[in-house]
């Protein structure tokens, strides 16, 4: 896949090529916006993070971890009994279960916000050199990157200049 940039004058030019890239069957990457638009990130379709299903499946496993590895430590010491207190005992259990699901949620929330940051930091370094150029000839503050197959290219470019986009290039 090729990652072709436009540069438009305006944002209702910007909405115009992602419907036509839609229609066409074009992937939109991202688009950069001069400020929050929230209108914008509906249109491009920017995927939600997944940080808070992984912060719940590693809390749920936490936690039966915390539940688990309390049975088999006490399975396995069967006849000790300490102070008269029975080692099966569910408060202390629980307390356990508690803190290992936060500690395995909150660090799986923490590698997924890693894992996502690294991967927008990426496309976020290719497009800063050319923003910067770009912003230093014009005032152009709207850009959109579409992902397509190399065959593709002169497709995706042609579709943003027929928008009013000023500059196209690769990324």
């Amino acid at each position: 896949m090729t990652r072709v940039i436009g540069f438009f004058p305006n944002r209702d030019a910007l909405f115009e090529t992602i419907a036509d890239a839609k229609v066409r069957q074009l992937s939109v990457v991202t688009a950069l916006l001069p400020m929050f638009d929230a209108e914008a990130i509906d249109a491009v379709g920017v995927p939600h993070t997944w940080a808070g299903a992984a912060a719940f499946a590693a809390g749920a496993a936490g936690g039966l971890v915390g539940l688990l590895f309390p049975a088999w430590t006490a399975g396995q010491w069967p006849h000790v009994i300490a102070g008269g207190k029975p080692l099966m005992s569910w408060p202390t259990w629980l307390v356990i279960a508690c803190e290992m699901a936060l500690l395995f949620g909150a660090l799986a929330a923490f590698a997924a916000f890693l894992a996502g940051a690294w991967r927008g930091r990426r496309l976020a370094g290719r497009l800063r050199h050319l923003r910067d150029e770009v912003s230093s000839v014009t005032d152009a503050a709207y850009a959109l990157v579409l992902a397509c197959p190399t065959g593709r290219v002169d497709e995706a470019t042609a579709v943003m200049r027929a928008r009013g986009a000023w500059r196209c290039g690769r990324v």
